[in-house]
């Protein structure tokens, strides 16, 4: 779909039979194999590139002030040497960029393999790759970022970068992801809750994966509905902490100087959607401005999270 009257160059289509990065008429494309359910199939990373081109495994589209990013890699064995590998490489193509946001898809995310689950040998790789580039300081240079399950055999990294540094924003409800007990892995979690970064005459308000967490516990364990109220208060928060007063009322929008605004909800079921679909009826008032996809979340005890972009005014922060 087109962004604000642009037409997009780097699109990303969801409920593909495999994952494929393709470079076509200067224009770039990943097909991913996550099952669509409802809402826009096919979203925009929303840039104007002056260039797309490979760069070794990567499929770059590249503007004056915005990088996006995406690569395959081999999930076929235990991750932590591939993932650093990647993310080594990824932090080598944004040198001299800020990273604003990481989309990462990892087959079987939930299962355990070599006696550690795969999203926590994907964390340590993810984690090993910013140490070595950021040193100590490596928790101020950590984007938005969600981390959900895919199918076929290919972790799926994309990643948005731009030259103005932004604002990194936590949740005072949750512990930082970065900061997690050592229960939650050898290595926790890198990214932080939000980033709000101005461009272009823009404020693009980036909210990271958001799910039923409290402190560092998860909330709701089988109980759908707790989870989703505890998701919406920890994005209601966010956003108000991000500047957003428009919350995800789009009738409150154009007051808080939105422009546009799109959200994902990644669900572990199927029979969830009609649920959330009324919830966020009821919530929000329409649901038009969210996409439904079938993946596994990152916590085998929650089982939907939602993340979101919201474009607007200068002014719609701080």
């Amino acid at each position: 779909m087109a962004f604000l009257g642009i037409e997009p160059a780097f699109d990303v289509t969801f409920g593909a039979q495999r994952a494929e990065l393709v470079l076509q008429d200067s224009r770039a494309a990943l097909q991913l194999p996550m099952p669509w359910l409802a809402g826009p199939a096919t979203e925009s990373l929303e840039i104007q590139p002056t260039a797309c081109r490979w760069e070794g495994d990567f499929l770059l589209a590249e503007a004056p002030d915005l990088l996006v990013g995406a690569t395959l890699v081999d999930a076929g064995g235990r991750l932590e040497d591939a993932v650093e590998a990647a993310y080594t490489r990824l932090l080598d193509l944004a040198k001299g960029w800020h990273l604003y946001r990481i989309w990462q898809y990892v087959p079987q995310i939930n299962e355990v393999r070599g006696g550690l689950e795969r999203y926590r040998q994907f964390n340590i790789g993810r984690w090993a790759a910013f140490e070595r580039r950021f040193g100590r300081d490596l928790r101020s240079f950590m984007p938005a970022a969600s981390a959900v399950g895919l199918g076929g055999d290919k972790i799926v990294v994309i990643f948005k970068a731009g030259r103005v540094r932004p604002n990194y924003f936590e949740n005072p409800s949750q512990v930082p992801a970065y900061h997690y007990p050592a229960e939650y892995g050898p290595r926790p979690p890198g990214f932080a809750r939000g980033v709000v970064a101005d461009c272009d005459g823009s404020r693009t308000v980036l909210l990271s994966g958001t799910a039923s967490i409290e402190g560092h516990r998860s909330v709701g364990e089988g109980d759908w509905e707790l989870q989703f109220r505890t998701t919406m208060h920890n994005i209601e928060i966010m956003l108000g902490r991000m500047g957003c007063l428009g919350g995800l009322r789009p009738e409150s929008w154009a007051a808080g100087g939105v422009r546009d605004a799109h959200f994902k909800c990644y669900l572990r079921y199927p029979e969830i959607l009609p649920l959330v679909r009324e919830w966020l009826q009821d919530a929000c008032g329409t649901d038009d401005h969210f996409t439904y996809l079938l993946a596994d979340i990152c916590r085998t005890d929650l089982d939907l999270e939602i993340e979101g972009r919201i474009v607007g005014e200068p002014c719609c922060s701080e």
